[in-house]
This record gives C-alpha cells, sequence and structure tokens, in this order.
C-alpha cells in the first residue's frame, strides 16, 4: 500500500468512525444502549487499528529483510572488487618492478660503457700527449 493510499485508507477509517458515533449519538436510543453501540463501535475500531499495526509490523519486517539482504549483497560485492584492485595493484606492482630493473640494468650497462670510452679516451689523449712531447723535443733539438 502506498503512502497516499494508506493514509487515504486510514482517514476513511477515522471518518467512517466519526461518522458512525455522530450517528449513534443523535439515534433515539437510551443511555445503556448508546453507551453499549459507542462501546461495540470503538472496539471495532481498535480492531481496525490492531490489524494496521499487524499490517505495519510485516511490512517493517520484510523491509528489513530485504535491507539485509541487500546489505549482503553490497558486502559481496565490495569483497569482490576489493579482491580485484589488489590483484590489479600487485599486478602493476609487479610491471613497475620489472620495468624499474630493467631501466636500472640498462642504466648500469650505459655507466659501464662510458667508463669504458673514458678510460679508453684518456689512453688515447695520453699517447696523443706524449708523441706531442716527442715531437717537441724533436723539433726543439733540430732548432738547436
Amino acid at each position: 500500500m502506498g503512502k497516499k493510499q494508506g493514509g487515504f485508507v486510514l482517514g476513511a477509517i477515522i471518518g467512517g468512525a466519526a461518522a458512525a458515533i455522530t450517528a449513534l449519538l443523535y439515534a433515539p436510543k437510551s443511555g445503556k444502549e448508546l453507551r453499549e453501540d459507542i462501546s461495540n463501535e470503538f472496539d471495532d475500531f481498535m480492531d481496525t487499528m490492531y490489524d494496521y499495526k499487524d499490517i505495519a509490523v510485516e511490512k517493517g519486517s520484510e523491509l528489513v529483510e530485504v535491507a539485509k539482504e541487500t546489505t549482503d549483497d553490497i558486502k559481496v560485492s565490495l569483497k569482490d572488487t576489493s579482491s580485484h584492485l589488489k590483484s590489479q595493484y600487485n599486478e602493476t606492482k609487479g610491471k613497475v618492478t620489472e620495468d624499474f630493473q630493467k631501466a636500472k640494468t640498462e642504466v648500469d650497462k650505459t655507466m659501464a660503457d662510458v667508463k669504458e670510452a673514458a678510460s679508453v679516451g684518456k689512453d688515447v689523449a695520453t699517447e696523443v700527449v706524449e708523441e706531442a712531447k716527442t715531437e717537441a723535443k724533436k723539433e726543439t733539438d733540430m732548432n738547436l
């Protein structure tokens, strides 16, 4: 039952009870009969209210059950998502670590190549300087 229907039904019940009480008050009956009729109408009204209370409790229980099921579904979904994200993180971490190791290896190799090239360059420079000294000495000796 929707919110508007529930309000309408409740209004109809209250209106009906008020109409019944009014009819009883204006009916030509003795005080004892009138009190008995009012008591019976009140009992009927209270029975109807208890019925609505029972319906409300039942609907509330159904809503609680649906909420629990939905919560359980959400928990399962969150666990699956968490597990998936953890797996992706570990996979990405492994790839990044592997790429870092490759880059480090290449940098180390490049540094070794640079050191070797510098050593060869130093040796060549030393030879050129020695040759230049030798040539300079020959030239000096010839000019003397």
